[in-house]
């Protein structure tokens, strides 16, 4: 099982948002011998996700009302933290990202990854070729640069879709505290350059197909002058004045198995694994 200890307990979430199309497909190709739990919550969706997921036999959760992505996320991971989880796969159950990339992103973790990204570029891939909208790949590939810069860690694909998080990760930066729309994950990125854990990155196929494709050029617009206001709260917290998103948790997380204090990082490269 790609060199993962068994003691390390898998659970995949799958934030899921009207997907019922698309979530039996995804479903029949996603890797379950490489996890010990599944876990899917459904956003308050108009369709019958909800349904469907628990005829497949996932553990589902439906959400009263609409919590936003970022909502949904701090609960999907709240959820897994509390079935015992060390480490947390997270793949939306529209197709766009192939599970083809966790056997090396466990076998990132495995070399001291706290928390692992995909990459939609390494070894001459582009989403364009998979469906992306050229105006879409653009301004990508723009805030990708700034934030390779701006954060100053080796990495090529910040706003993407796939994306694996360790017990470590989610003990020693305040996500709670996070956005309740899609900056969430950018904001947790920042958050683990902050506190010095290690991030890698892997390959990633995606499919960009169907009427959905991605967020629309509204959604996109708002996100990425989220992305700037995130990138100055950084640079506030790196100069002494930190907000809350750039705190430590208070206390220590009694999710799961056991209790886990939270363990000392040294500050290390964040490394690139291919």
């Amino acid at each position: 099982m790609s060199g993962v200890a068994r003691k390390q307990k898998i659970i995949a979430i799958f934030i899921a948002y009207n997907a019922e199309k698309t979530l039996a497909a995804f479903f029949k190709e996603f890797p379950k011998h490489l996890v010990d739990g599944m876990i899917l919550v459904d956003d308050a969706s108009a369709d019958n996700t909800f349904a469907l997921a628990k005829k497949l036999g996932i553990t589902a959760y439906r959400n009263p009302v609409n919590l936003g992505y970022g909502g949904n996320m701090k609960r999907a991971l709240e959820l897994a933290l509390a079935a015992g989880a060390d480490i947390i796969i997270d793949l939306h159950p529209d197709g766009e990202y192939k599970p083809s990339a966790i056997p090396a992103a466990l076998d990132a973790v495995q070399c001291g990854a706290a928390l692992v990204l995909g990459n939609r570029f390494m070894h001459g891939q582009s989403p364009l070729r998979s469906g992306m909208y050229w105006w879409k790949w653009i301004p990508i590939r723009c805030l990708n640069w700034i934030d390779r810069i701006a954060l100053g860690v080796p990495l090529d694909d910040f706003h993407q879709g796939f994306r694996l998080y360790t017990r470590q990760l989610l003990e020693q930066v305040n996500y709670h505290v996070n956005d309740a729309r899609y900056l969430f994950s950018f904001e947790l990125i920042a958050q683990a350059v902050f506190h010095h854990l290690p991030i890698a990155q892997v390959p990633v196929e995606t499919s960009y197909t169907g009427s959905k494709r991605g967020a629309s050029l509204k959604s996109s617009i708002r996100y990425s002058l989220g992305t700037f206001r995130v990138l100055f709260l950084f640079f506030f917290a790196k100069a002494g004045l930190r907000t809350a998103l750039f705190r430590k948790p208070r206390g220590v997380l009694r999710t799961g198995r056991s209790s886990h204090k939270r363990s000392a990082v040294t500050p290390r490269a964040h490394s690139e694994l291919g």
